[in-house]
C-alpha cells in the first residue's frame, strides 16, 4: 500500500493513527458549581526500518515492528529524501489530548475552530512535526447509559451518535447540555541513521 509521507499525510495521520481518546465526556460536581474540564491524553509510539529506496519513484519500503513491509511514496516536499539510506530508522511519535467541558447554562458556546501546521525539524535527516487542534461545540440530545453511548447535536444542525469509553463521565450529564470538545493532535515523524 502506498502513502504520502509529507503535509497531507502528516495531517491525515494527526486525525487517523488513533481514535484512543476519542469520545471522552465531562460530568459535572454538582449544578450550582462549573465542573472542571476533564484532559484525556494518549502517546504511541511506531518504528520502522529502511529496507529499500526507490530514488527515481521517492518511494521507501519499510519494515515495521512485525516484520511486515511497506511502499510509502515521499512527497516532493521532504528535501532531505537524497539522505535516508538502508537501515535508516524511522520513529513517528502521536500524541493526542482530548478537553471535554461542559459549559454554563445559558453561556455562549465556543466557536468550532480548526488549526493546522507542518514543522520542518533540523537535521541531516528529513524529520517533521505536525499539529492540528479543532474545537467544537455540541449539544447533548440522548445519552444510553446501558452502551455507554451519547447522541449529540453538532453546530451545524447533524446528529451523532457514539460510544463513551467510560461510563462514570456520563453519570451527571444531562439532556440539553452544552460541551466543548477541544482535540489537539501532534505526529512527529524522524528519520534516524542506524547504529
Amino acid at each position: 500500500m502506498k502513502r504520502l509521507l509529507g503535509n497531507a499525510m502528516l495531517l491525515s495521520l494527526a486525525f487517523a493513527v488513533t481514535g484512543a481518546v476519542t469520545g471522552a465526556l465531562a460530568a459535572p460536581a454538582d449544578e450550582t458549581k462549573q465542573p472542571k474540564p476533564i484532559t484525556v491524553s494518549d502517546k504511541v509510539t511506531m518504528k520502522a526500518t529502511v529496507e529499500a529506496i526507490d530514488k527515481t519513484n521517492r518511494v521507501l519500503t519499510i519494515k515495521g515492528p512485525k516484520d511486515e513491509l511497506m511502499d510509502v511514496q515521499v512527497d516532493e516536499s521532504v528535501q532531505r529524501f537524497d539522505q535516508i539510506k538502508i537501515g535508516d530508522k524511522i520513529t513517528a511519535q502521536y500524541y493526542e489530548s482530548v478537553v471535554v467541558e461542559i459549559l454554563k447554562p445559558g453561556a455562549a458556546a465556543k466557536p468550532d475552530t480548526m488549526t493546522a501546521g507542518v514543522t520542518r525539524i533540523a537535521g541531516e535527516k528529513p524529520a517533521r512535526s505536525a499539529t492540528a487542534q479543532a474545537t467544537t461545540t455540541v449539544t447533548i440530545e440522548a445519552i444510553d447509559l446501558d452502551t455507554p453511548a451519547v447522541t449529540v447535536k453538532k453546530a451545524d444542525g447533524a446528529s451523532v451518535s457514539f460510544r463513551v469509553k467510560q461510563k462514570k463521565y456520563l453519570k451527571d450529564v444531562k439532556v440539553g447540555d452544552q460541551v466543548a470538545i477541544t482535540q489537539t493532535s501532534r505526529l512527529v515523524i524522524q528519520v534516524e541513521e542506524s547504529k
